[in-house]
């Protein structure tokens, strides 16, 4: 072969190698900013959605959301009841397998026929708190392959009835929240069952506030507790947009990613994947 040839070769394999490595390093980037994108896009998405309060109907602003967390607030900072929404619609278990649900406070003219508990992908309900409840009551689901288990702990000394259990066979563990007024109309933590109006609130401990609900020993509110604010009236009409007229605290579940979220990471992965493996070749 001439030497002329010979160094065409290898300047045609050199530059295939730098347009491979050029076309690996356009595609990371790529990825990387569509997954960041998606990522981007679901932030804004939740911040654009979150929910406006207005004046409570219910002796007006002295009885907002944001005063009766502030009135169960012990040491740290207080919750942020606009800032802090963290748009969670579903979620699932943690590996106990157990959660615990405590009846904070209910401010509606609703509250004796309000219920409150979870729901299922096919909208099959379970129930963890009725009219009957109050203050401190408590509500414990288990998750048990597939199925799901309920115990409702009535404490004194607002209500005298004893423990109850419901088994709900075929439930799952992935789960939202729902608040179903006494006609029926019914509530739920995804707003796309809602019509697409955010019914409900949703904050997650921080680590740094200590809580103390009534009947209750003062407590962290940590990373694996959630506080679920539901509003009782259709944002579609005419509403005072509270968010107090059913407020539960949940602890030892966590939120599940929208598909968005999923797909924006796994494309992260997927382009870093890649790239490792290139330079490991």
């Amino acid at each position: 072969m001439a030497p002329s040839e010979s160094g065409n070769l290898l300047h045609e394999e050199k530059r295939g190698k730098f347009m491979l490595v050029l076309s690996e390093k356009q595609l990371l980037r790529g990825t990387v900013g569509l997954g960041l994108t998606l990522g981007t896009v679901l932030l804004c998405s939740h911040v654009a959605s979150a929910a406006t309060f207005g004046v409570s109907w219910d002796d007006g602003s002295a009885n907002s959301l944001q005063d009766h967390l502030d009135a169960l607030t012990v040491s740290g900072p207080n919750i942020d009841t606009v800032g802090g929404q963290t748009g969670f619609e579903r979620f699932t278990n943690t590996a106990t397998g157990g959660s615990v649900s405590t009846f904070m406070f209910e401010i509606a003219g609703f509250a004796s026929t309000n219920k409150f508990g979870v729901y299922n992908q096919s909208g099959q309900k379970a129930e963890l708190f009725g009219g009957i409840n109050d203050v401190s009551d408590q509500a414990l689901i288990s998750f048990n392959n597939g199925d799901l288990g309920v115990t409702r702990i009535p404490w004194a000394p607002g209500n005298s009835t004893g423990l109850s259990q419901s088994i709900y066979n075929g439930f799952g563990n992935v789960f939202g929240f729902y608040l179903e007024r006494g006609d029926g109309t019914t509530f739920y933590t995804e707003k796309s069952r809602n019509g697409g109006y955010e019914q409900a609130v949703v904050y997650q401990g921080n680590n740094a506030t200590t809580l103390q609900i009534p009947g209750k020993s003062p407590g962290l509110f940590t990373d694996n507790e959630f506080i679920i604010a539901f509003e009782d009236l259709w944002l579609g009409s005419n509403t005072d947009r509270d968010y107090q007229d059913m407020v539960i605290m949940v602890e030892s579940v966590k939120p599940v990613p929208e598909p968005a979220t999923i797909l924006g990471l796994g494309l992260i992965g997927g382009a870093l994947t890649l790239t490792r493996r290139r330079k490991n070749s």
